[in-house]
């Protein structure tokens, strides 16, 4: 088992490998493959030259990881050219988000970082022609009951997510950023039209600094940071890991500032300071900070760190359960909140008494059969 300073100094700073024995390298590698860091870390290493660290008895269990990896390169490749022709034809502008914008933007983070679906945003007033589109290209609605539709399409930013069983493929449409019940609306005409990027999706790639906006408020104003950690590195990696760090920097702050979050900026530099020893943070940490960014940065330092049997933890369920409220209360009004909570408690005792699929209605017949 790994202590939490051994695991970060390994992950983020790249050292303590002198110290590492065949225990701790398996409890290392077991965390990295848990929160689907392996082919990432690999790169990391790599450019950084140090991939000499790795024993030889873990070098094929990365190499699987990287080839899984390439694949999920070329998958998204051609669902990529295969979305930008259905929305070209219906005349739609979309840009790709997190993931899927790493990959197709060719960014030095998209080296081994593994998604699980593709995240796209159109503006909300093309959201009912790209969703009558896509359904007419073979994409269909997950199974979800009616509140959890009504949840989507009223409170939340996107449309339900869609699956392609063809492709094997998730799709996820925003039409912005954050759940706009809060009240914080971004400037998702900009988002769209932000394009720096010189690869072969370059229309459709969001500029850097929106890349970094969009991965921020996914770690701040969220209830889940599973992938916090995962998120962090993305955004360590887009402002320090090509081009000049200081111009990224700056260009991002000036975007955090105009769409209203200079709050969560703060938040973010902290984190860097925290995990990756930057040195925007620094400016802020003898600041007469708010409470809301004390606490927030306070308790996202203490979630973002993995949550693994093969790390030691100091009161993790309690940091998670704060970080759920928070991050819940960040993005959502407190009366729809209890709402919320309230409804997916009585469902959840009765999901528990009657089974998974109780609220779930059946699907229409075919052809009458």
């Amino acid at each position: 088992m790994l202590s939490q300073k051994q695991f970060l100094n390994a992950y983020c700073y790249l050292n303590g490998f002198d110290d590492f024995d065949a225990n701790k390298w398996n409890s290392f590698v077991r965390v990295l493959r848990e929160n689907s860091l392996v082919a990432s870390f690999y790169h990391r290493l790599e450019r950084s030259n140090q991939l000499y660290c790795i024993p030889e008895y873990c070098e094929d269990m990365f190499l699987s990881a990287i080839n899984f990896a390439n694949a999920q390169v070329i998958q998204t490749e051609v669902q990529g050219k295969k979305l930008i022709r259905l929305f070209n034809a219906i005349d739609i502008p979309f840009v790709f988000l997190k993931g899927a914008a790493y990959i197709l933007g060719s960014k030095r983070n998209s080296m081994g970082r593994l998604m699980t679906d593709i995240d796209i945003c159109v503006e909300k007033e093309n959201i009912d022609k790209a969703e009558e589109a896509l359904l007419g290209a073979g994409w269909s609605f997950k199974n979800m009951d009616e509140h959890d539709d009504k949840y989507y399409r009223e409170w939340s930013h996107e449309i339900p997510p869609l699956k392609h069983d063809n492709e094997g493929v998730v799709l996820d449409v925003h039409h912005t950023l954050i759940p706009p019940i809060k009240g914080r609306l971004l400037d998702i005409h900009a988002l769209i039209h932000s394009s720096e990027s010189d690869s072969d999706f370059s229309s459709t790639i969001p500029s850097r600094a929106w890349l970094v906006l969009h991965s921020a408020l996914h770690l701040i104003l969220n209830e889940d940071v599973k992938n916090g950690l995962r998120d962090l590195t993305d955004i360590f990696v887009l402002l320090y890991g090509e081009g000049s760090a200081s111009e990224n920097v700056a260009e991002t702050e000036a975007l955090f500032i105009k769409e209203g979050f200079e709050q969560e900026w703060i938040v973010l530099s902290l984190l860097l300071e925290d995990f990756f020893n930057t040195e925007i943070g620094s400016e802020h940490a003898s600041a007469n900070l708010s409470l809301y960014i004390r606490m927030r940065h306070f308790i996202l330092r203490k979630a973002i760190v993995p949550n693994s049997s093969f790390i030691q933890s100091d009161g993790r369920w309690l940091w998670d359960s704060v970080n759920y409220v928070l991050g819940y209360c960040s993005k959502m009004p407190l009366h729809i909140l209890f709402k919320q909570v309230t409804y997916k408690t009585y469902r959840n005792l009765i999901k528990l008494a009657f089974g998974e699929y109780f609220f779930r209605k059946p699907k229409p017949k075919r052809n009458g059969l």
